[in-house]
């Protein structure tokens, strides 16, 4: 039997970027897919956009704002898929950036999987790539020491999460408002047997003047910051 994927895309007010997104997802190579998009408490057209993608790929979940952490958990409780994919709803992934992971994970089931990714911000064609120490495969706390030494990081739509791997590192933490994705996976790599770096699998990390979790400023988030740093400690 084919393995499913689900890709969940969260969204807060993206209306702008949201389509391109989901037409990633759509245009993924691999066919035994399905997309989960949540709409965290949209003000602008998000929500109207994405049910317009409504189908038997495409699934959307609406609930009040509570933020980005939440809306992924959500995702996740609704997701069918044997992996997970996570990506934003202002980036995009290459046709076959999943289907790579997954045939590199079915020789590695306890592993998970990144890719290359670069910085764009209309055009992925202008997407800059600047290669880091951990674009490569490590064991688990390797990987760790080598992105807290400054050797890189990689955005959440880099990866791929066989399912069990996702369950076992358990929900995305609430709580926090900045380096979320920082502790999740945290959790998760320690959770698997290994990274497994696929070079040609990429995806696309928007930078520009709207809201990212990421781009949060201010004592609620320079907080987060510091929590999510004890806790990838422990």
């Amino acid at each position: 039997m084919i393995p499913s994927v689900s890709i969940i895309i969260p969204c807060y007010n993206t209306a702008r970027w949201l389509a391109e997104a989901i037409e990633s997802a759509l245009a993924q190579t691999w066919i035994q897919k399905e997309i989960v998009v949540v709409d965290d408490g949209s003000t602008d057209e998000s929500l109207s956009i994405a049910r317009s993608y409504e189908s038997c790929e495409v699934r959307v979940l609406s609930q009040s704002n509570r933020g980005a952490a939440a809306a992924r958990n959500a995702g996740l409780q609704a997701a069918k898929g044997d992996f997970i994919q996570f990506l934003d709803a202002d980036d995009i992934l290459s046709p076959d950036k999943i289907e790579l992971q997954i045939k590199s994970l079915l020789n590695n089931p306890d592993s998970i999987a990144s890719g290359s990714w670069g910085e764009f911000r209309e055009n992925i064609q202008d997407a800059i790539f600047t290669r880091n120490p951990i674009w490569n495969s490590f064991p688990p706390v390797e990987w760790l020491v080598c992105s807290w030494q400054g050797g890189g990081m990689m955005h959440p739509a880099a990866w791929l999460l066989p399912r069990h791997i996702a369950e076992a590192a358990g929900p995305w933490n609430e709580n926090l408002s900045l380096d979320d994705d920082g502790e999740y996976f945290c959790r998760v790599v320690l959770c698997s047997k290994g990274v497994v770096f696929v070079p040609e699998a990429k995806s696309f990390y928007r930078t520009h003047a709207g809201v990212r979790v990421s781009g949060a400023a201010g004592p609620k988030a320079a907080e987060s910051s510091y929590v999510s740093s004890t806790l990838k400690e422990l």
